[in-house]
């Protein structure tokens, strides 16, 4: 749209300024010609009023100028005439109180000249605009269809001012997920997640700095968790900043469901990695090739990370991004399939060095920080030294994992070197051989337990867990220590274990583990 500083600088129309200010950039939508002492039912926001001001008559300029100025009026242009051949100073006086912009038109120049002039200003502007959208979709699609992607995208909604201006695309948190431009901090996340959860399309929020950017919420995509940002006030957007915006949403949607798309392909052949480590051997091959697509050096040292929600809900898609992102932004490469429970992270470790503690303790804080609302739990195996031995090591990760879960709350990460030693030989066999260990030794008892309600292996349990104490156990079970003599007799007849032998004292007490690890 024209702005009545293009007037003014139009030759023909000689215009001169008697009230000046920010508001000669403001653009001009129509000129309305006016004589009504109360003009306001006709006149629209943005638009620049012409008068003779025949109103003078019967209205004061106060009052005149003050609804033109709550109407919205961009300016006011005061057509001289021979009998009146300067603009009244109760009008220039008001135009300054009031702050519109007020310009005075030679006799000699009709109204129709301002008329015309806008007109042909509007038309040209029209015509840029198409021509800017018509080239900004031509970009936008080569950004899409030659795989530069989001930031490609975005870099071209940023080309829409010559000054550099921050864009970028953030989440509900105001993380931001991908910029260009001037590096944007975290926007304020209560006023980010406000506008998506009120369905706006349009909101303003606040940069780390302090200063007003606009987000624009992408529609079509996901639950609408995800927004465009520009940094630049809405109030202050021009029409074809707005334009390129709502252009610039189409194509994000696009990307983002393209990446969406791309993705589910990645995590399905993820997954199939958790599967080919537990496959051992007879999969070696299958799984260094997989881990190879991957980024992942076969033959090179590598550890699993297990990350799990203390509520055992599964771990929503964002978390399994945060999990990869926490290892790759430290020049560690990384895969991170997402299971019907948890993540299993699988990370090289031949580009940098690490210690698995600080890794799992600070993704616990990125889980927090990233993705809140769960009770994030992670578990880290021993470094393996090839892709021959990660079953071990996710063995050992789910083993600490299911540690960190039973622990405190400040203290959900723990690496497998924290786990006590029965639980490390425990962690060594897979799940079929820790189940058919322990229905060898306590089948008989609990088929008893099932058969007669006896509680025999709950008597067990109490027992062991008060360290022999035949009295404290039978306090704990509210029962008389000689009807848990009698018991433990019948267990051990069962079981063809005895209790006072070290041996098959460890034998009851691993598979009681096994049927209940929680310590």
């Amino acid at each position: 749209m024209p702005r009545l500083r293009q007037l003014l600088d139009d030759p023909d129309l000689d215009l001169v300024v008697l009230v000046g200010g920010d508001g000669l950039d403001r653009e001009i939508r129509w000129a309305h010609v006016t004589e009504l002492p109360d003009p306001t039912p006709y006149v629209g926001a943005e638009e620049l009023v012409l008068t003779n001001g025949l109103w003078l008559a019967q209205e004061d300029a106060e009052a005149f100028v003050g609804r033109l100025a709550a109407a919205g009026a961009v300016g006011l242009v005061f057509g001289l005439r021979t009998t009146v051949p300067e603009v009244p100073p109760p009008v220039v006086e008001a135009c300054r109180r009031q702050g519109l912009p007020l310009a005075s038109l030679p006799v000699e120049v009709p109204f129709t000249a301002v008329t015309r002039a806008v007109a042909a200003a509007t038309a040209t502007e029209r015509q840029r605009m198409l021509l800017d959208t018509v080239r900004r979709t031509d970009a936008l699609t080569a950004a899409v269809s030659s795989g530069d992607g989001l930031r490609g995208v975005l870099r071209v909604l940023a080309g829409t001012r010559q000054t550099p201006v921050a864009v970028a695309v953030v989440d509900r948190l105001g993380q931001v997920l991908d910029h260009v431009g001037p590096v944007p901090a975290n926007v304020e996340a209560a006023r980010t997640a406000a506008v998506l959860n009120a369905g706006q399309s349009e909101g303003e929020v606040e940069l780390a700095s302090g200063e007003p950017a606009t987000v624009v919420t992408v529609t079509g995509f996901g639950s609408g968790d995800l927004a465009l940002l520009y940094g630049r006030a809405p109030a202050a957007l021009t029409e074809s900043e707005r334009a390129a915006l709502t252009q610039t949403v189409r194509f994000v949607t696009v990307e983002l469901g393209r990446r969406q798309a791309v993705r589910a392909i990645e995590a399905r052949f993820a997954t199939e990695i958790v599967d080919l480590v537990l496959a051992g051997p007879r999969r070696d091959e299958e799984l260094a090739a997989r881990l190879r697509s991957f980024g992942l050096a076969a033959e090179a040292a590598m550890a699993v990370f297990v990350v799990r929600d203390a509520t055992d809900a599964r771990p929503p898609e964002v978390a399994a991004d945060v999990v990869a992102e926490h290892f790759v932004s430290r020049g560690l490469p990384a895969v991170a399939p997402t299971t019907a429970e948890e993540i299993v992270a699988i990370v090289g470790l031949h580009t940098a060095p690490a210690r698995l503690p600080d890794l799992a303790a600070q993704l616990v804080e990125a889980l927090r920080r990233r993705v809140p609302g769960a009770d994030w739990c992670v578990g880290a195996g021993r470094i393996a030294r090839d892709h021959q031995v990660l079953r071990q090591s996710l063995v050992q990760a789910r083993e600490a994992c299911r540690m960190a879960r039973v622990r405190g709350h400040e203290r959900r990460a723990v690496t497998f070197d924290e786990v006590g030693s029965y639980r490390m030989v425990l962690a060594s066999l897979d799940e079929r051989a820790r189940q058919d260990f322990a229905r060898t030794v306590l089948g008989p008892a609990l088929d008893y337990d099932r058969e007669h309600r006896s509680g025999l292996v709950d008597s067990l349990a109490t027992f062991l867990a008060c360290g022999g104490r035949w009295s404290e156990a039978a306090t704990r079970l509210h029962v008389h220590v000689n009807t848990l003599r009698n018991r433990l007799a019948k267990l051990e007849q069962l079981t063809d274990r005895d209790l006072s032998d070290t041996g098959d004292r460890t034998d009851l007490f691993l598979a009681l583990r096994v049927l209940a690890p929680e310590p």
